[in-house]
């Protein structure tokens, strides 16, 4: 198995992206669940960050696609086919990269984009598996956990199931947040019946392939999981401050005042998964707005 420190360098960097997030714990939560979280687009005095968000976000998109290795190999290639001129090279990538993306379905891709970071930046755990790309009708779920990370934590083999829900409507955060469990609850009970469902292809790099294979096989020893649930949502409390500081801490009270009206209970099995749940909750003000510059 790899060390702790091959893993990190399997990591990709998510410094950009997270200094233009406001991150707050939530806990201790009745909830239910085994984390609670906070993540809002930060602010900088008055002004919400919500460009400089959205241009990060995107900026992680290549660490998505290609591990990596997989990325320096093509990067080299293009130099040699356009004579060695990087600029050249980077726009070719960008433009493959982007390639990837399905234009005009931006919910989806937005909220697997915030899960890959979210997972990697607080579990330190790099991608091991994919869903199978969807080939057909863009407008068709994919089935399987949105993300599918792995990191050895205390002699353990934990593979972290992730699922993120990204709801745009007015008054969904409830809806969001049951059906991200309800979907969670479906990738852990179906995972082993579905890995004909998940790759390890061009994102997973080559040291964990061994890994994506035991994974499949259903042979990996000493295996956990946890489970990651990143709820994105339109807010349309009003989120009024004098400063920096008291607008953020009148986001925390918003999310937190809709958390305690939310009760869930899970009995038998499901209880003890909702046990192994990591929930992040993400506010957006005129998230339509958000996913319109996300999906240029």
């Amino acid at each position: 198995m790899l060390s702790e420190a091959e893993l990190d360098g399997l990591l990709s960097s998510t410094s950009a992206l997270f200094a233009n997030i406001h991150l707050f714990e939530i806990d201790p939560c009745d909830f239910g669940g085994q984390s609670h979280t906070g993540c809002s687009i930060a602010h900088q005095d008055l002004i919400e960050r919500r460009e400089d968000f959205v241009r990060e976000l995107r900026n992680t998109m290549s660490s998505w696609v290609y591990s990596k290795a997989r990325y320096a190999d093509l990067f080299n290639e293009a130099l040699k086919n356009r004579g060695m001129d990087p600029q050249n090279a980077s726009s070719q990538l960008q433009e493959l990269v982007r390639s990837k993306f399905r234009r005009g379905f931006p919910a989806g891709q937005f909220g697997e984009l915030l899960l890959f970071n979210l997972i990697q930046r607080f579990f330190k755990a790099p991608p091991v598996l994919r869903k199978m790309a969807l080939t057909t009708n863009p407008k068709i779920e994919r089935h399987g956990a949105d993300a599918v990370h792995f990191r050895m934590v205390d002699s353990k083999n934990v593979v972290y199931l992730g699922e993120a829900k990204t709801y745009s409507s007015k008054h969904a955060f409830n809806d969001a947040v049951r059906d991200a469990v309800d979907s969670a609850l479906t990738s852990v009970v179906g995972f082993q019946k579905e890995l004909n469902l998940y790759v390890y292809d061009d994102l997973v790099a080559d040291e964990l392939k061994p890994i994506a294979k035991l994974i499949k096989e259903n042979s990996l020893p000493d295996y956990r999981v946890e489970v990651v649930c990143v709820v994105s949502y339109d807010e349309h409390a009003g989120k009024v401050g004098a400063s920096e500081d008291e607008i953020h801490q009148a986001i925390e009270a918003i999310v937190k005042a809709r958390l305690k009206k939310l009760k869930l209970t899970l009995d038998g099995q499901s209880g003890e998964i909702l046990k192994r749940m990591h929930f992040f909750f993400l506010p957006f003000w005129e998230l339509s707005k958000v996913l319109a510059e996300f999906d240029k």
